[in-house]
């Protein structure tokens, strides 16, 4: 995980969902829209530090700048706010491409987001009932049966993008913003 010491501190943490869709509207009215692609997130950050912290910074980009992925908390939007406790399992293994997860008996709601155990890509809650969720985007890898879901403590895996600017003003406080884009595997 992307952990700084307290010397570097990172603000103005943003994430966006990219979803390539096509939409037409027909000569009769009707709305014809279509996924075109795969959906992933962005995401993009500051770190704020002190000369002191300089090469901890540059560390960080030393190890990630040539694409090596690296994992970032979700923070404030990571954490779980509803009424689920326990565990929330795949109830039968479940192919790629497949958006109805079986499940064991859960509370999920729609508009939460989740996590597999045995891959990083983010998924939101379309659609649910009390033993299967419909997410979306379509599922990027197989999940085994009894797989935990995770939908707390979210994290994200990205890379940072080739067109980053590494500028930084030198000074007593310096600060260098970072954009990356989550790692499908």
């Amino acid at each position: 995980m992307a952990s700084f010491t307290n010397n570097v501190k990172v603000t103005n943490f943003q994430i966006k969902s990219t979803e390539p869709v096509y939409s037409n509207q027909t000569l009769t009215g009707q709305r014809i829209v279509r996924s075109t692609g795969i959906q992933y997130y962005n995401i993009q950050f500051t770190l704020n530090f002190n000369p002191t912290a300089f090469t901890e910074v540059n560390s960080f980009l030393a190890q990630h700048a040539q694409g090596k992925p690296f994992t970032f908390s979700l923070g404030v939007i990571g954490t779980y706010r509803g009424t689920q406790t326990g565990s929330v399992t795949v109830s039968a293994i479940t192919q790629p491409g497949n958006m109805v997860i079986p499940t064991s008996t859960n509370t999920l709601a729609v508009g939460e987001m989740i996590q597999f155990t045995n891959h990083k890509k983010l998924y939101r809650i379309v659609e649910r009932t009390g033993t299967s969720i419909t997410i979306f985007p379509a599922l990027q890898n197989t999940v085994q049966a009894s797989e935990v879901i995770s939908y707390n403590n979210l994290i994200i895996e990205a890379v940072l993008d080739p067109d980053n600017d590494f500028t930084m003003p030198v000074g007593n406080i310096m600060n260098i913003t970072l954009k990356a884009t989550e790692n499908i595997q």
